[in-house]
């Protein structure tokens, strides 16, 4: 395998480097914790017991996990933990797009920069699902690693027993998850040029 893979070739080819690589493997793996703890936080905040049933979260698509916390923080009474569980969903929307157009990506190397495209059209052929692009250089996957790093601990916070959303939104938490949106956001979107220097 080694001498036709050539794999440590191939990760200097497309700028894979220490660096590069382990903050894609962060992203990445706090984006699977992540999905770990929204099913059990819902399952909490529903007070479901899912011992010996299937629960309505099995087999979710993220997206749709999300907007059940979603519909479930709709329908809290204090605004600033409804503001709280809205932005985190935005946040955890955009976050999983990121994840996607890493995780489905082809790698490119453009310049000195690694960068993934998922659902090219290269060819002229016509796809179900949008576009979507990012560019992993090592700025930017370092604000993507820290921003899914504050969507994992707040949602594994939630996910514990007997903690409610009052417990988790402490200021601290909801500026981080305010910043978090933003920065999540901005890098899912397809305006996004990476040569803006905004953070």
């Amino acid at each position: 395998m080694e001498d036709y893979g050539q794999a440590d070739l191939l990760q200097v080819h497309l700028g894979l480097t220490p660096e590069v690589s382990s903050k894609i493997a962060a992203i990445i793996t706090f984006a699977g914790a992540i999905e770990y703890f929204l099913e059990r936080a819902l399952w909490r905040l529903h007070g479901i017991d899912p011992k010996g049933i299937r629960p309505d979260t099995d087999a979710k698509k993220i997206s749709d996990l999300i907007g059940m916390l979603e519909t479930y923080g709709e329908a809290l009474t204090a605004d600033d933990h409804r503001a709280f569980v809205a932005t985190w969903c935005s946040a955890a929307n955009s976050g999983f797009v990121v994840r996607h157009n890493i995780a489905h990506g082809v790698p490119l190397k453009m310049g000195d920069t690694l960068a993934y495209m998922r659902n090219p059209r290269w060819e002229g052929e016509i796809r179900k699902r949008d576009f979507g692009d990012f560019w992993a250089d090592v700025h930017t996957l370092g604000l993507v690693r820290e921003a899914m790093a504050v969507l994992y601990r707040s949602i594994a916070l939630l996910a514990k027993d007997d903690t409610s959303v009052a417990d988790v939104a402490t200021e601290q938490a909801k500026r981080a998850v305010r910043t978090a949106r933003s920065v999540l956001s901005e890098f899912a979107s397809q305006t996004y040029n990476p040569s803006l220097e905004k953070y």
